[in-house]
């Protein structure tokens, strides 16, 4: 099926004109602009100053500098190719604001945003426009761009993410999404660096190895002497025992110890037999562990509600002892307040990592080949197809990607051992953690475009480095703890993916991923008064699994285990 796609793509380039038809458009701009004014340095194709709307929706918004038109960067794009991306972000659930774009009919040219596959909410949203057309198909148009061709291939893509969710047969063959962020090989995937850290002088007042730490039970002793130790922050405040940033993120890192090394939900149990995560023991005992370090006053009861500014503040002055999150984030937090200068002593470092139940060590587990992504989509309203297509594809040239993180020879970065790296007094200003640096780079419109615009990661391979200063300005305590919980790649099929084709699916996922009745029974339980009422909640949600729409959760687990005897590559 993949050779068909790529011979129709490759001949429809070949019929193609050099000025494929734009979308339609209002009132002859882009009739003007689609003909371009031939063709720039490098073989793009230059336009005659079209502009764009773009919607980066992703919650958290979007920091444009004050002059989104002429900033340094969009005018040397501009300049390049004749075309200006005008980027806007939201503050919102990204499902919502999906479903209200739709909806509404006033849509942008460009659309970037979730598009995990599977059940999530905004992958339904996307795939539903999709399928009731839209969202422009690609298929006519992609194959004439180097730089973006091949991003459904599978090895960029796992299998079960291009048949399932990329190539829906809802969308009749068409392709409607552009994968975004996919690292070209294993060498550009990014490490986050999730685990658990506590300021290094109270781990020292207490005498433990924190690597020693590596179950649930060696964790909840080291909180104990944590939340009796009568710690203060820098001001002389009491500690928080422990916490997490915005709306319990990253919660889950505290009892990683409940879980095995696995992608999915579902668990293959002694008989070979399928379930699901939520209907076992170790769901109700994780869930357990939570409310025991609520209700003993360890875990801050304000991190389910909480904003990541607050939790910055808190990072920042040392008022937690403890935090289940990205090292970076944290580290970034007190070198912006100075605590990370200024006093050494309180600086986070990593606890364990944890294990996973079977007893092996924590991993970042991936695909090989992205089974999830952002996307890139084009609405019906887009004013300039190609302009679109021809933006995207310069910047993610190995110029167009230069231009976009680093900015300006000679002015922001120089070419060491042919290699783009920041100009010194940049450097030096990054490794002090001096946050303005960025927020002046981007107001010249640096390291603005790319994310927003990079389909295949390949910044390692050319630059040696994944973002501009990480060879030189990354924090040393950071990169040394992404060698202790290492990127692992996994190849298969996922058994959730086989999950989907049960003939009654969209039943089954009405009550077992939908809505908030799991997240809202599990911080009702955090908070109940006993561990009896904690129990008898969770065990309720059980039940309502199991019972829900006449008991159907039965036949689909069977079908489940069914489906797992299909494939030799299935993985959990």
């Amino acid at each position: 099926m993949k050779k068909r796609l790529l011979s129709a793509m490759l001949a429809a380039a070949i019929v193609a004109s050099a000025g494929l038809a734009g979308c339609s458009s209002g009132e002859g701009e882009t009739s003007q602009a689609s003909s371009g004014e031939g063709t720039a340095p490098g073989g793009q194709q230059k336009f005659d100053n079209v502009t764009l709307k773009y919607l980066n929706c992703w919650n958290g918004g979007f920091k444009n500098p004050s002059d989104t038109y002429n900033n340094e960067v969009a005018a040397a794009i501009r300049d390049k190719i004749g075309v200006t991306v005008e980027i806007e972000g939201i503050m919102m659930s990204e499902t919502e604001k999906l479903n209200m774009v739709f909806a509404s009919g006033d849509m942008p040219d460009i659309i970037n945003g979730p598009y995990w596959g599977g059940d999530s909410g905004e992958t339904q949203v996307f795939k539903k426009a999709a399928a009731e057309g839209r969202l422009l198909p690609l298929d006519d148009s992609i194959g004439n761009y180097e730089n973006l061709k091949d991003s459904w291939q599978v090895g960029y893509v796992t299998e079960a993410f291009l048949e399932n969710d990329l190539e829906d047969p809802r969308f009749n063959g068409h392709h409607y999404f552009i994968p975004s962020g996919i690292a070209a090989s294993a060498e550009n995937i990014t490490n986050w660096g999730y685990g658990i850290f506590a300021r290094k002088d109270i781990v020292e007042d207490i005498g433990v190895d924190p690597q020693s730490i590596k179950t649930t039970d060696d964790l909840y002793d080291f909180l104990v002497k944590v939340r009796d130790g009568g710690y203060q922050d820098v001001n002389g405040n009491a500690i928080i025992p422990a916490s997490t940033f915005h709306e319990g993120w990253d919660l889950s890192g505290y009892s990683l110890n409940f879980k095995n090394k696995q992608l999915t939900n579902y668990v293959k149990q002694d008989d070979g037999t399928y379930t699901y995560y939520q209907l076992t023991d170790d769901w109700v005992n994780e869930q357990l562990f939570i409310w025991k370090l609520v209700n003993e006053g360890i875990l801050d009861k304000e991190c389910f509600k909480t904003t990541d500014a607050m939790a910055e503040q808190k990072a920042g002055n040392g008022t937690v002892a403890v935090f289940s999150l990205q090292y970076g984030t944290i580290v970034n937090a007190t070198k912006a307040t100075g605590l990370h200068q200024n006093h050494p002593e309180m600086r986070y470092i990593p606890i364990g990592p944890l294990n996973y139940a079977s007893g092996e060590p924590l991993v970042q587990l991936e695909q090989k080949g992205s089974g999830g992504s952002g996307v890139y989509c084009f609405p019906t309203s887009c004013e300039n197809l190609e302009a679109a297509l021809t933006w995207f594809n310069y910047l993610n040239s190995e110029e167009g990607q230069l231009l976009a993180y680093y900015g300006f020879e000679g002015d922001t970065y120089e070419m060491v051992d042919g290699q783009p790296r920041l100009m010194p007094e940049i450097l030096e200003r990054k490794q002090a953690g001096d946050s303005t640096v960025d927020d002046e780079l981007r107001e010249r419109g640096i390291n603005l475009y790319g994310a927003p615009a990079t389909v295949l990661v390949r910044r390692v391979t050319w630059f040696g480095e994944l973002n501009p200063g990480d060879a030189d300005a990354a924090d040393a305590d950071v990169e040394a703890y992404k060698e202790m919980r290492p990127i692992e790649q996994v190849e298969g099929y996922p058994i959730d993916k086989l999950a989907m084709q049960y003939p009654e699916y969209d039943t089954v996922k009405s009550f077992l991923t939908e809505g908030t009745k799991e997240s809202d029974t599990k911080q009702q339980a955090y908070f109940a008064s006993t561990e009896e009422e904690a129990r008898s909640m969770l065990e309720g949600y059980q039940e309502y699994l199991r019972t829900a729409e006449g008991g159907i959760m039965e036949d689909f687990l069977q079908y489940v285990t069914e489906q797992s005897k299909t494939r030799d590559d299935v993985v959990n």
